[in-house]
């Protein structure tokens, strides 16, 4: 399970009149509960959360790394001979329409103002964000599934 599902899921269970939730996923269990009105002297409900060893420091360890290359990316990005693609909003980044389609676009293609660069999924609604320039496509900086806030880099372009 990840992070962000598990934050889904505290949103969306905080927004309904659930007491309790409980999930199983892929063997990753996730328990949440509230107290009802009238219940302040009792013992709340456990929050519990079950997830193999494993999996917390291979999260862990995916964070250290991501530090890392947002810097490293960040440093890229700074480049200021290219033009950059940001996202317009928070969304999953998907290079392609679907998982056997190629890439909308790869490093060195040329591409034309309005082409189709890439998907950002929000709210299971899916954005097309297109080209605001003409130009080459120099660097992807994020894969399928990664997380774009607003304003992130998303692609950098040399203009023609």
């Amino acid at each position: 399970m990840e992070l962000n599902d598990i934050l889904l899921l505290l949103e969306k269970f905080e927004a309904s009149d659930l007491t309790t939730l409980s999930v199983k996923l892929k063997g990753d269990e996730f328990s949440a509960g509230r107290l009802l009105q009238g219940e302040e002297g009792k013992h709340p409900v456990q929050h519990e959360t079950k997830v193999k060893r494993s999996f917390v420091q291979e999260k862990e360890d995916k964070k250290s790394n991501q530090v890392e290359e947002n810097k490293q990316e960040e440093d890229e990005a700074s480049d200021e001979s290219f033009q950059k693609i940001t996202s317009p909003i928070v969304g999953t980044f998907y290079s392609r329409p679907s998982e056997n389609e190629e890439p909308f676009v790869k490093v060195g293609q040329k591409v034309k103002k309005g082409d189709v660069l890439c998907i950002l999924e929000a709210m299971k609604i899916m954005n097309e964000i297109k080209s605001s320039h003409d130009g080459t496509i120099r660097k992807v900086l994020l894969s399928d599934g990664d997380m774009a806030d607003f304003g992130k880099v998303l692609f950098l372009l040399e203009e023609d």
